[in-house]
């Protein structure tokens, strides 16, 4: 599978916590690429306050400062949610507390939906839901070198 600068990656909270923490990790790498524009990225408005307050509570605010810049310096998409019924059943192939997470993927279309949730990620995998479940690492080993610009996605 070739991907390429409309490559749309959904980042879950735990990805923009990872990043926040971790600025030069897998997760800030790939929201690093989404500020150069070499690959796009989403969020919602659920997934972002789910990440402030982690982040709040469990890294202070260095990191909450580093979140903070990630979201001025890279333009994410924002994607909204599904109504009841839709997640009902989005629900019912995935843990209830992640069908907004797996929905807001799911309405915006994206590629891939990134999480550091090896349940979630089964899940979305198992269901065969249109989207590939995926952590950040794994996406930057085994999908990014399809990437048409790979070698400038490396500087």
């Amino acid at each position: 599978m070739t991907i390429d600068r409309n490559t749309l990656l959904f980042f879950d909270a735990s990805c923009l916590i990872a990043a926040a923490g971790s600025p030069n990790g897998g997760s800030g790498f790939l929201l690093s690429l989404c500020a150069k524009r070499l690959i796009k990225g989403a969020i919602s408005q659920p997934v972002l306050l789910e990440a402030q307050r982690n982040i709040q509570t469990k890294l202070g605010d260095e990191s909450l400062n580093t979140f903070y810049n990630f979201l001025t310096v890279t333009p994410l998409t924002l994607a909204s949610i599904p109504g009841k019924s839709e997640l009902k059943r989005i629900g019912s192939l995935v843990t209830s507390k992640d069908a907004h997470v797996v929905g807001a993927a799911m309405v915006i279309k994206a590629d891939f939906l990134l999480t550091l949730d090896k349940r979630l990620n089964l899940q979305v995998n198992q269901a065969k839901l249109g989207i590939q479940a995926i952590s950040p690492g794994d996406f930057i080993k085994s999908i990014l070198p399809s990437h048409t610009d790979y070698p400038s996605s490396k500087d």
